[in-house]
């Protein structure tokens, strides 16, 4: 068994296996520090942004993030550098005795590799991306001195309700008593959050300034994750001089958050309405025109991400992604093919379409359509 092996659409929610698994590790997560990024968008950055500083600042740093773009290793970094798969594959092979009978999930699974990982290699800090939610997901097991909550908005609305209200509930837990909390949440999702830290002692800091310096990934909304991973550095006691604050910045990437590959086609993981009004805002500012190549799941508001998208591309080609939670049948009836939009066999075909039309091209809908297409992309780019 392999991890591949793994049903990633596979949710089974609850802590107990984790706890379980970390007790008969006996306990490598007690030999570092611990932070957890939650949220809706703009975690993964936010994560890189901190992992960037703390570097800077002479910490030894794991960093977890979830999902990936291409490759399973993204998931797992060490001092900013991906973690080799045969590395993965050692830990699992020598711990999977012991936790087989468990049953954990393939997000479960990685939670706990990266704890392993992170232990292993001596880490001073983890810096743990929450996957989904927070009062369940697994990350949540661990006991972080800090929790950073990026802005909350409406996304996998089946497991953590449809309001703001309740997102934002299944969001704060991964607050904890008399620890601090850093948020740039706004609106309701603020309410709730200063309701849940008054009721249990957690220390909350609002940030309400972006940061307002380069970044090494684009679009005006990095500014706040760039300022949230700022405080977190900042409560961690660690120093940097201006200068190593804008390198590390700088610095900061990961794939497919407002790409570009060359200077014809842009690769964004938007996927819900928030993250698609923000891809939306970047293209209208650098005016973009051009055609679209999208791929959506299932259980996203995929008429709301069309429509908004349908505001900067002059044509979409749309396509179901290689997932059980793709685009059925049915959805994509509702998609019809019309002057502005074409259904397409695949990603990669409607990637050629889009190719062929010599417009400028915006790919994005999930981060498996990013997936699909990157790798691809970026070893042809003759292409361009």
């Amino acid at each position: 068994m392999v991890l591949g092996d793994f049903d990633q659409n596979a949710w089974s929610f609850g802590l107990t296996r984790v706890r379980n698994a970390l007790d008969l590790l006996d306990h490598p997560e007690r030999t570092y520090r611990h932070v957890l990024v939650g949220g809706t968008n703009g975690k993964g950055s936010t994560c890189i942004y901190l992992e960037q500083l703390l570097i800077r600042g002479g910490m030894k740093v794991g960093t977890t993030i979830s999902p990936h773009v291409s490759f399973f290793e993204e998931r797992f970094r060490i001092q900013g550098h991906l973690t080799d798969h045969a590395e993965l594959e050692s830990i699992r092979i020598r711990i999977e005795p012991t936790l087989s009978h468990l049953g954990l999930t393939y997000f479960e699974w990685c939670v706990v590799l990266a704890v392993v990982l992170f232990a292993e290699a001596k880490v001073d800090i983890g810096i743990f991306e929450v996957g989904l939610g927070g009062r369940y997901d697994a990350a949540n097991t661990l006991d972080p001195e800090l929790s950073l909550i990026t802005d909350i908005s409406r996304d996998h609305t089946q497991y953590l309700g449809t309001t703001i209200e309740q997102i934002s509930r299944e969001k704060v837990e991964i607050s904890r008593s008399g620890r601090p909390l850093i948020t740039t949440a706004s609106g309701e999702a603020l309410r709730v959050i200063r309701d849940h830290c008054h009721r249990i002692g957690a220390h909350l800091t609002e940030i309400v300034r972006p940061y307002e310096g380069p970044t090494g990934m684009k679009g005006s909304h990095q500014g706040r994750n760039a300022a949230l991973a700022l405080k977190a550095m900042e409560l961690l006691d660690v120093r940097l001089p201006g200068d190593d604050i804008v390198s590390a910045l700088n610095s900061a990437f990961l794939p497919g958050r407002l790409e570009y590959i060359g200077d014809h086609i842009v690769l964004d993981v938007a996927h819900n309405p928030s993250s698609m009004v923000v891809l939306v805002q970047h293209l209208e500012a650098k005016g973009f025109s051009g055609v679209g190549v999208v791929g959506i799941l299932a259980d996203k508001e995929y008429e709301i991400l069309v429509t908004l998208l349908k505001q900067v591309c002059s044509h979409l080609y749309i396509a179901q992604v290689a997932s059980e939670r793709s685009w059925g049948g049915r959805e994509m009836e509702k998609i019809r093919d019309t002057g502005g939009i074409t259904r397409c066999e695949s990603i990669p075909d409607a990637f050629s379409r889009a190719l062929a039309t010599g417009e400028d091209i915006v790919v994005t809908g999930s981060f498996l359509t990013i997936g699909a297409l990157r790798h691809c992309i970026i070893c042809h780019a003759c292409i361009f």
